[in-house]
């Protein structure tokens, strides 16, 4: 498959409003990235939990994946399990890890004498569904950890550990012939904010709105081509706003061109590498990778 990307990012303030939660705006899964994270319409597969929980819905499988990344705030991995259930929907969770490395505290003489250990813990529980074939419906239920583990001398800097909970729900939605055109919303990270050390020091959770749509069209193939082994283009916009907190809005396009009818078995994986510039949530040009097990 080839993917063409583009991502216009209109701000980035966020990096300097909240540390403890920003994470939960961290891009998640090659694919996503690959269509210049346009994934509110994303579908079929367990990363659509990180952007659209109605995106599980049409899952025909049971899914295990791995979704890393190198940002540049740290590494970030995240373990997905969804199981569909015919006549139910679909269940399943994720956990997902921000690991910022060891930060080095120093004395006078610039002597290390003790290192801090930042990060992020998410715990998702999901359930999606389909209503009529043309209408999915999806929810996430969060939990939300920041921690901080200092080793050595950390007087003066005790350990952090703040909890909190949050939801996001969305629906897609797919309209024409063989549902050519696919139309998702979704709002996402709506809950209590996250308390470290005191309540004035409380970060607010980022919670946005995304609206997206999705366009497919079938591109004319050669003599004998068998309907099924045909080019496809899809053109993908999403416009992501705050909702009820800082920020601004972003918009993202994203093109994809794929082979219709290639199987690859029970094993998968993606790789997507993002070029971006003037974005402080990523390292330049960052990579992407998933491993999924369909079975």
């Amino acid at each position: 498959m080839l993917s063409v990307s583009l991502t216009v990012r209109l701000s980035g303030q966020e990096l300097a409003n909240n540390s403890g939660a920003l994470f939960l705006l961290f891009p998640v899964g090659a694919q996503a990235v690959a269509m210049g994270q346009t994934a509110a319409t994303l579908d079929g597969r367990g990363e659509a939990a990180f952007w659209n929980p109605a995106g599980l819905a049409t899952l025909e499988h049971s899914e295990f994946a791995l979704n890393t990344a190198s940002l540049a705030a740290g590494a970030t991995h995240a373990l997905t399990a969804y199981y569909p259930s015919h006549g139910f929907g679909v269940l399943g969770g994720a956990v997902y890890l921000v690991d910022y490395g060891d930060l080095e505290r120093t004395d006078s003489a610039d002597n290390t004498v003790a290192r801090i250990a930042p990060r992020n813990i998410e715990f998702l529980a999901s359930y999606a569904t389909e209503l009529g074939g043309s209408v999915a419906l999806g929810i996430n239920y969060k939990l939300v950890e920041f921690v901080v583990d200092c080793s050595g001398d950390c007087s003066g800097f005790p350990n952090g550990h703040g909890v909190t909970h949050a939801v996001d729900v969305g629906g897609q939605f797919t309209v024409g012939p063989a549902g050519a055109l696919h139309v998702a919303v979704a709002v996402k990270n709506v809950g209590f904010k996250l308390q470290v050390n005191n309540r004035d020091q409380a970060d607010p959770l980022p919670a946005r709105l995304v609206v997206g749509a999705a366009y497919r069209i079938l591109l004319p193939g050669a003599a004998g081509l068998a309907h099924a082994e045909r080019l496809d283009l899809k053109v993908a916009a999403d416009v992501d706003s705050p909702w009820g907190s800082y920020g601004d809005s972003e918009m993202r396009v994203g093109i994809d061109v794929g082979y219709q009818g290639v199987t690859t078995g029970s094993i998968g994986v993606d790789l997507a590498r993002a070029f971006l510039t003037g974005s402080d949530l990523v390292a330049q040009n960052p990579t992407f990778f998933s491993f999924r097990v369909v079975f």
